[in-house]
C-alpha cells in the first residue's frame, strides 16, 4: 500500500527480513536511522528506501511487499534432509531456493488455471544405467543426438530446449536473483530440482563449467523422472546411482565400446570423447574406469589436470554482457512467456509480473512484443 510517495511494509515482514539477514540490529539502525519508526508504523519509507533496505539485508525486494511471510520452512517441508537435520546452507543458496520456489509455485497455479495436466503419467522407477532408453524417449532424444552439435554450449541449449518443450522449467544463474554482487558458490551446489506435477523447475548454477552444467541438467532431469526434489541428500538416497544413470545418458556404453582403441594413447582418446559427447574429461575417465578401459591412476591424472585448470581460470557467467540476453538465459522462454501472457490477459497485475521477472519493468517491456501471444 502507498501513501503519497511512501509505502507500507508489514511489521512482521520487517522482522522476518531482519532475522533472515543475520545482521546485528545496531548495524541496521546505524544505516537506516528511522528503522524503528518504520517497524512500529509511526513512519513509512519511500520505495527507494525499501529497495535500499532489501539490498542491505540481502532479501528479494518483492518479499518486502508480500501479504504473507515467505515460506521460511521451505527446506524443512519440501526437501529431503541429512539424518532428519537441516544442513547449514549459505544465505545465497537459501534466497535462491525461495526465489525459485516462488516462481515455480506461481507457474504451477497459472498452468492449472490454463488446464494443464500432470506432466508425468508413466512410471520411471525402473530407470537404470541398463535401462536408459525411456529417459531419452520421453523428450524425443535421438541416440546419436550429440553428433549434431559442435560444442558444449550448443549441446546444453539443445537439451535445455528439449526439457522446456516438455514443460520442465530450466533456469540458470551465477548470482542471487539479479544481484550481480551476490555470487553463488559452485563448490556449495551445482544445481537443484524443485519437483511439481505441472511446473517442475531445474536450477543450474551457471558458475559451473559448460560440461558441468550439462551433466547437472541431465542429473536433475533424472530426479524429475523419479518424481523427487533434489537439493539435500538423505541417508537412503543413492546419488551415486543417479550419477551413473546420468553418465550413461550422456556417454552411452555401447558407443564408447565401439570407439575405444586399446592401441592408442589413453589421455588423447579421453579428450576426443570429451569433445564428442560434450562432457568433461573427468566424466569420461570415470566412465572408462567403470568399463575397465583405464586404471585408477589415469583417472587421478585427469582429475589433477581438471583441478589445475579450474584453479587457473574462472568458470561460469561473469555478470557482464548483454543484459537482455543474460536475463533470457537465466529465466528461460517458457517462464518469460507465461508471465507476460498472464499480465497482458489480466490474470496477474503488472507489478506482480515485474516482480516475477526480478523487479524489472524494462525487461518486461523489451520482451513484451515477442511473447505477447505465448500460451503457457
Amino acid at each position: 500500500m502507498t501513501r503519497g510517495n511512501r509505502v507500507e511494509v508489514r511489521r512482521d515482514v520487517y522482522l522476518w527480513a531482519i532475522k533472515e539477514s543475520r545482521k546485528d540490529f545496531g548495524e541496521i539502525q546505524n544505516r537506516f536511522k528511522k528503522i524503528k519508526t518504520w517497524i512500529s508504523g509511526e513512519n513509512h519509507p519511500t520505495f527507494r528506501q525499501v529497495e535500499s533496505l532489501a539490498n542491505f539485508l540481502g532479501v528479494p525486494l518483492g518479499y518486502m511487499f508480500l501479504d504473507e511471510l515467505p515460506r521460511t520452512n521451505l527446506i524443512e517441508s519440501e526437501f529431503r534432509t541429512i539424518g532428519n537435520k537441516i544442513p547449514e546452507i549459505s544465505k545465497g543458496l537459501q534466497d535462491t531456493l525461495y526465489i525459485m520456489a516462488r516462481k515455480k509455485d506461481w507457474l504451477s497455479e497459472h498452468r492449472r488455471r490454463k488446464g494443464w495436466e500432470k506432466l508425468l503419467f508413466d512410471d520411471f522407477s525402473n530407470l537404470s544405467k541398463k535401462n536408459i532408453l525411456p529417459a531419452k524417449k520421453y523428450i524425443g532424444l535421438d541416440e546419436f543426438w550429440y553428433k549434431e552439435h559442435r560444442n558444449k554450449d550448443s549441446a546444453f541449449k539443445y537439451l535445455r530446449q528439449k526439457l522446456e518443450d516438455k514443460g520442465i522449467l530450466v533456469m540458470q544463474s551465477g548470482v542471487v536473483g539479479s544481484d550481480n554482487r551476490r555470487r553463488l558458490n559452485v563448490n556449495e551446489f551445482r544445481g537443484f530440482l524443485l519437483y511439481d506435477d505441472i511446473a517442475p523447475l531445474i536450477f543450474i548454477n551457471s558458475r559451473d563449467s559448460k560440461a558441468g552444467k550439462t551433466f547437472t541438467l541431465v542429473h536433475e532431469y533424472i530426479h524429475f523422472l523419479l518424481q523427487e526434489d533434489d537439493i539435500f541428500v538423505d541417508e537412503d538416497s543413492d546419488e551415486t546411482n543417479i550419477n551413473m544413470i546420468t553418465a550413461e545418458f550422456l556417454i552411452p556404453t555401447s558407443h564408447v565400446q565401439e570407439l575405444w582403441d586399446n592401441s592408442r594413447p589413453e589421455l588423447e582418446q579421453i579428450e576426443e570423447l570429451s569433445k564428442l559427447f560434450h562432457v568433461s574429461k573427468l566424466a569420461v575417465a570415470i566412465k572408462l574406469k567403470e568399463l575397465d578401459k583405464i586404471s585408477q591412476h589415469v583417472v587421478n591424472t585427469v582429475k589433477q589436470q581438471t583441478e589445475r585448470v579450474l584453479r587457473n581460470r574462472g568458470t561460469g557467467e561473469s555478470g557482464g554482457g548483454d543484459y537482455y540476453r543474460t536475463s533470457r538465459s537465466r529465466l528461460g522462454d517458457s517462464f518469460l512467456g507465461a508471465v507476460i501472457q498472464g499480465a497482458e490477459s489480466g490474470d496477474i497485475s503488472y507489478t506482480y509480473a515485474f516482480d516475477l521477472l526480478g523487479g524489472s519493468t524494462k525487461l518486461y517491456d523489451y520482451f513484451k512484443e515477442e511473447f505477447i501471444a505465448y500460451e503457457g
